[in-house]
């Protein structure tokens, strides 16, 4: 078979196989969703979306960008007059529609959830609009009446479930289900919505490739680069391997089988370099996008504030899997779904100083020090803001930090906070043991922007030093990521950044797991809300201590340790703050 020839960066295919985690939520739904038939007049090839059946009619989605009347119903309650409607829940709880649309039950993919003993089925458009029938055509005529079956929904009959709760059959829908006093109009742009929902494959997918991208920022080490484009690259090429398996299982399988294989695809991954400062980036992520569009970012890595990124990906709908930056958006582009991130990175930072500064009596007097224009510049700004003092000064980039100007910038300050990387330490390090730092009873100083650098710190510096670390501690990740350390070791690679290579590596791994659910491969929406699932369950390592995501957490990290440095190699850290989140 032919490969198409990358047309930025490196390419690397891999299979989108993984463990085959089929959720607790899957297992549900598929108790009330037809199975897809297998048939010997059936193509042998995956089909191109991920979904039970077409709709019967052809629909052509809206342009991109526009909200039709049916999608501003499902996501926001409001009617087609633009207003809300009265709802009841339970029978009596009184309710707006906006206060319960569509989307906080059924998912923004339609293809519905869990919740405890609570199951919302799929409604898209291919579901909802043909028959629900019970069994397989291999064992006999599939059943069309009785329990679990129902005939295809009309408008008509869209209009009566949303008044009422009752479905074609005449079978009474779950209480917990609003009944909307909605009009047939609002039923019809509903159903004409749901109807384009999962109609046209994503982006970036084809019959055997899904196309996946990651990020590289520019000014990043070649050692933390390195660190985490190769444990993509042989996670990648590993799983491609395992691709002509996946394949001859969904062609020559028991046909009870085959849609458990549909979704896989050879990944081909693209290095995206970014260049120059982040408001040149989105000229160049759609330049990257128009040459070749990609299903999902997944890991990715950048020093420089990473909203840029973010706009882009809520602009084209596309999922950004866990990228390792300092800086993800304060605000979230849109409103925030389609990016997962690790953590608030320096601004969680900031936030658990500012918190142990705050209990301090009497509160002592903070000197800050950040470069101008970077991630260091916002951290200092929310720790003043958090301690309701001025926003401090910074160095221009262009201004050497060396043991002069280092003197001159401490001053006679006790309590220093430093936003700087390891690059801008060479000075201050040098003056570890000098008179110029006699004064200095606390120095604090960012993980995030030190990383493996914070470990290395002179012990006339460690000794007073406190290290603001949204990750596990030092001396206890070795065995918290031996997991993924004995993967490393037996793939032969041998990373100078543990720390990003390990969260790549999730990264990658959860990419895989969410891509082997049937039906993920059809939907974006749905990727994002399978790994939002899956996360918390996954037994792969991060370099936080636990990670989980919701319907509304984007970060799947929200705390912080403060860790007093050991002075002496081989002594423990000293957790002054145990794992502080921010109210």
């Amino acid at each position: 078979m032919t490969r198409p020839r990358g047309s930025t960066g490196r390419r690397v295919l891999a299979a989108a196989s993984g463990l085959a985690l089929v959720s607790a939520l899957m297992a549900t739904q598929a108790a009330a969703q037809p199975r897809l038939p297998t048939t010997p007049d059936r193509p042998a090839s995956p089909p191109r979306l991920a979904q039970p059946q077409r709709p019967a009619v052809p629909v052509r989605p809206p342009a991109s960008g526009a909200v039709t009347p049916g999608e501003r119903f499902y996501m926001r309650g409001l009617s087609t007059a633009g207003t809300a409607v009265s709802a009841t829940v339970q029978g009596d709880v009184h309710v707006k529609s906006t206060e319960m649309p569509c989307v906080n039950c059924h998912r923004r993919s339609a293809m519905g959830g869990a919740e405890g003993p609570l199951v919302v089925p799929s409604i898209v458009g291919a579901v909802l609009f043909e028959p629900l029938t019970k069994g397989a055509p291999q064992v006999g005529a599939p059943r069309t009446t009785g329990a679990g079956t129902r005939p295809p929904y009309t408008d008509d009959d869209l209009l009566r479930a949303l008044q009422d709760g009752v479905d074609p059959a005449g079978r009474a829908l779950s209480p917990t289900m609003p009944r909307y006093a909605v009009t047939a109009a609002d039923a019809k742009a509903l159903g004409a919505y749901l109807k384009t929902v999962g109609a046209q494959p994503p982006p970036g997918v084809d019959e055997a490739i899904v196309h996946l991208a990651t990020i590289v920022g520019p000014g990043v080490s070649a050692a933390r680069r390195a660190s985490m484009l190769d444990v993509l690259r042989t996670y990648v090429r590993a799983k491609n391997g395992g691709t002509r398996y996946e394949t001859r299982r969904r062609e020559k399988g028991p046909w009870d089988m085959k849609q458990e294989y549909q979704g896989y695809r050879d990944w081909v991954l693209d290095e995206w370099e970014l260049r120059g400062a982040p408001k040149e980036w989105p000229a160049q992520l759609e330049e990257l996008y128009r040459r070749q569009p990609v299903f999902a970012i997944v890991s990715g890595i950048a020093d420089d504030d990473w909203s840029p990124i973010d706009a882009f990906c809520a602009r084209h709908k596309v999922p950004a899997i866990l990228p390792q930056t300092p800086l993800p958006p304060a605000v979230p582009s849109g409103d925030g779904f389609y990016s997962l991130y690790y953590s608030k990175g320096v601004t969680l930072e900031a936030q658990a100083i500012a918190h142990h500064l705050d209990a301090a009596t009497p509160r002592p007097v903070v000197r800050q020090l950040s470069r101008c224009g970077g991630p260091g510049q916002a951290a200092a700004a929310t720790l003043a803001a958090e301690l309701k003092t001025a926003a401090p000064e910074c160095v221009p980039p262009s201004t050497a930090l060396t043991a002069d100007a280092w003197r001159v910038l401490i001053g006679d300050a006790e309590t220093v906070v430093l936003w700087l990387d390891s690059g801008d330490m060479v000075g201050l390090e040098a003056l570890a043991g000098s008179e110029a730092l006699a004064k200095v009873t606390e120095l604090f100083v960012s993980s995030s922007l030190l990383g493996e650098g914070a470990l290395r710190l002179p012990a006339q510096l460690s000794a007073r030093a406190t290290l603001a670390h949204p990750f596990v501690a030092p001396d206890e990740f070795d065995t918290h990521a031996a997991r993924s350390l004995m993967w490393m070791k037996g793939s032969g690679l041998k990373v100078a950044d543990r720390q990003v290579a390990v969260n790549a590596l999730f990264a990658v791994i959860l990419a895989a797991d969410a891509l082997s659910v049937p039906r993920v491969i059809g939907s974006r929406e749905y990727f994002v809300e399978t790994i939002e699932h899956m996360t918390g369950r996954s037994v792969q390592p991060t370099a936080y201590p636990s990670v989980s995501f919701g319907p509304t957490r984007r970060f799947a990290s929200a705390g912080s340790y403060l860790l007093k440095m050991p002075a002496a190699p081989g002594e423990p850290y000293r957790k002054v703050e145990e794992w502080f989140v921010p109210r």
